[in-house]
């Protein structure tokens, strides 16, 4: 008797294990294709991306467009000087 409610409860066990494996799945892809990280080929994960930052400033109004210009070129100039 003991031995085959021990084998019902494994069973339905496993398969409510399936189950919830089955419902994670789509979920972590989902996750994983609609993160966004920024451009990870030069910047580390977490890292905001400089240009997106300068940008949002300016759109923003907290800068105007020679500000924007002069640091854009900043930007450039340390990206070319640390690929050298």
């Amino acid at each position: 008797m003991i031995g085959a409610v021990g084998g019902w409860w494994f069973g339905a066990c496993a398969l409510f294990m399936i189950v919830c494996m089955l419902f994670m799945m789509p979920m972590m892809t989902w996750h994983r294709d609609h993160s966004d990280h920024g451009d990870h080929r030069s910047f580390g994960a977490g890292e905001p991306d400089p240009e997106r930052t300068l940008a949002n400033r300016l759109a923003s109004g907290e800068i105007d467009a020679d500000e924007y210009e002069r640091l854009r070129a900043t930007i450039d100039r340390s990206r070319s000087s640390a690929h050298t």
